[in-house]
């Protein structure tokens, strides 16, 4: 880009769904550095989130005609809008926990300033791309309805997820406090404007040793738990490749990859009595957590044995996230938000999600689910940042398929 050319983006500038997203910024949302990557439903720092944006939902659906305020098990909240007229339900689902760009040098500034390359204008801030957008849009929409009366039939669920445990238990505790299950659940998430349509699963496998403390000028000759930490990483290399050895033509292969060794004690000059690995197992259709956990566990101890450079050894089963693939035969229900996507972007693109999400949730219900929203342009751990265009984008995609879906007073839906 020239000098002299002004970056895209200056007309959207001030607008309140530009604004909303701001606000939302500057509110911290994000998971803990450290060891513990899980963050509870209740935990303070969502409860607080809470009560900055659970006000901006309620005041836009006292203007929605049908609106209410519903209370979600696990701190949760939906704005319900109900037609008269019947219908299909759709459900929009936005996340609040943030997990990614841990090194943005000022999380929480909301600041609108360039992209990094000049083009366009941009909200810049941790959890704009993953989370906040998504709400902006949500809230976008509902301003949106506000204006045109509400829907013209069936009922309309904007869901606010609290889901930060690797889990699906959220979901589960949304759809299981619904009268009805709705037809089509869409989680609002940076895929690129893309709508996946399946990812792996995956579980968290602990992988514990039990050696002895001592002072390291006086190494004992068995219980070094570093030592025997160090050969369950090297033993974890093979048992990958035999993960690998299973595959699917459209979700890609199975791993087993540790992501996290921790230590306990830290203490000056001393060798720890414990240690734990976790290990990322990606899990495709017809391999279950618990299953894959006792092939870990099995494999581990053809390698090494059961007490490893005499270190007592425990396999356990944590936290999981179930594979997932919306058939083909089923993508019937999708015919609208593609609509949408094509009338504003000019192409649909079904892709599988390379990591996983909670899609695995709704769709283990019986619910087609995909996932679509903004592109990510950060790193993973570097500045979270969301162009202007990109924010429209979303926000004119979704409310457009809403309307196609359930139609408002003045638009029959298509």
């Amino acid at each position: 880009m020239s000098a002299a050319a002004e970056p895209k983006g200056r007309e959207l500038a001030g607008q309140e769904l530009v604004e909303d997203l701001r606000a939302l910024a500057r509110v911290p949302s994000a998971v803990p550095m450290g060891a513990q990557t899980l963050i509870a439903p209740d935990d303070p720092v969502l409860l607080a989130y809470h009560r900055a944006l659970r006000p901006r939902f309620a005041a836009l659906a006292e203007r929605v005609p049908g609106a209410r305020v519903v209370d979600l098990p696990l701190e949760q909240f939906a704005v319900h809008v109900r037609a008269e007229a019947p219908g299909p339900a759709l459900m929009l689902m936005a996340y609040t926990p943030t997990q990614h760009h841990n090194q943005m040098a000022d999380p929480w500034s909301g600041d609108l300033r360039p992209t990094p390359d000049g083009d366009d204008l941009a909200v810049y801030g941790q959890g704009v791309t993953q989370n906040k957008a998504h709400q902006a849009v949500l809230l976008e929409l509902l301003r949106r309805l506000a204006a045109t009366g509400g829907i013209a039939r069936g009922s309309l669920w904007l869901c606010v997820n609290n889901e930060g445990r690797s889990s699906h238990g959220c979901s589960i505790a949304i759809l299981e406090a619904l009268p009805a299950a709705p037809d089509l659940v869409v989680e609002l998430f940076c895929t690129d404007f893309a709508v996946t349509v399946g990812n792996r699963g995956r579980v968290d496998i602990h992988v514990d040793l039990q050696g002895r403390a001592t002072h390291s000028s006086t190494p004992p000759a068995a219980g070094r738990v570093i030592d025997a930490a160090a050969d369950v990483v090297v033993a974890l290399r093979e048992l990958d490749r035999r993960a690998a050895a299973h595959t699917h033509p459209e979700l890609g292969a199975e791993q087993v990859v540790p992501y996290l060794v921790s230590y306990d004690p830290l203490a000056p000059h001393t060798l720890p009595s414990r240690a734990r690995i976790t290990v990322d197992r990606r899990l495709l259709p017809g391999t279950s957590p618990t299953q894959a956990t006792a092939e870990l566990a099995a494999g581990l101890r053809e390698r090494l044995g059961d007490a490893p450079h005499g270190c007592a050894m425990t396999v356990t089963e944590g936290v999981a996230m179930l594979p997932h693939q919306l058939d083909a035969d089923r993508r019937d229900v999708l015919a609208p938000l593609e609509d949408a996507i094509r009338a504003r972007l000019g192409e649909v693109r079904h892709r599988v999600y390379g990591g996983t999400f909670d899609a695995g949730g709704p769709s283990g219900h019986g619910v087609p689910t995909v996932m679509f929203g903004v592109p990510d342009a950060g790193g993973l751990l570097d500045d979270d940042y969301l162009a202007l265009a990109a924010l429209q984008d979303e926000a004119d995609i979704v409310h457009d398929a809403v309307v196609r879906y359930l139609g408002t007073s003045e638009r029959s839906p298509q």
